[in-house]
């Protein structure tokens, strides 16, 4: 009996451990049956998106368009720079060349008055000594027409003087 006894102990025992064994086995497998479908539904969504290598590669693509856009008009754009520095300062040169031939405004000025005489003061004395020689002429105007007035008949006694005298003359 103790013999059986003992074997049966770990019959049952066996057969429980066994049955855990198989209960913990089949839950593995549809834990395992559960992941290879989450595998398969990754990898079909890794399928649609690109390789980690395909994506760096497209981003240095870009890039390096980019890169080398902006480069050639980076070289455009300095090349137009360098073109108008050079015409600025031809011009430039150009100016300070004329500048120096060309006299300045004051200067100008003062050689076109001193050409025409036009200045306020030469002006105020002209005018001044032209009312002068005016009120002299207008005096002796007046002066003439009072001394031409006494010497010489009026028109009416000039008349009467020369149709006496003609009248005379013809009496005769």
């Amino acid at each position: 009996d103790y013999l059986e006894h003992l074997l049966g102990d770990n019959a049952d025992k066996h057969f429980k451990e066994l049955q855990a064994l198989r209960e913990a086995h089949t839950k593995v497998e549809v834990a395992h049956g559960k992941q290879a479908k989450d595998l398969d539904a990754l990898k079909t969504l890794h399928a649609h998106h690109a390789s980690m290598v395909e994506r760096i590669d497209y981003l240095e693509m870009l890039l390096g368009d980019s890169a080398d856009r902006h480069a050639q008009e980076l070289a455009t754009l300095k090349a137009a720079h360098a073109k108008h520095a050079e015409t600025l300062d031809k011009h430039a040169r150009e100016h300070n060349g004329a500048q120096m031939h060309h006299a300045s405004m004051a200067e100008r000025l003062n050689y076109v008055e001193k050409l025409l005489g036009d200045s306020a003061d030469q002006h105020a004395q002209e005018l001044q000594a032209l009312r002068a020689v005016h009120e002299r002429h207008a005096s002796d105007l007046a002066d003439v027409k009072k001394a031409s007035a006494s010497l010489h008949a009026s028109m009416p006694d000039r008349i009467a003087y020369l149709e006496k005298r003609m009248g005379d003359s013809a009496d005769k």
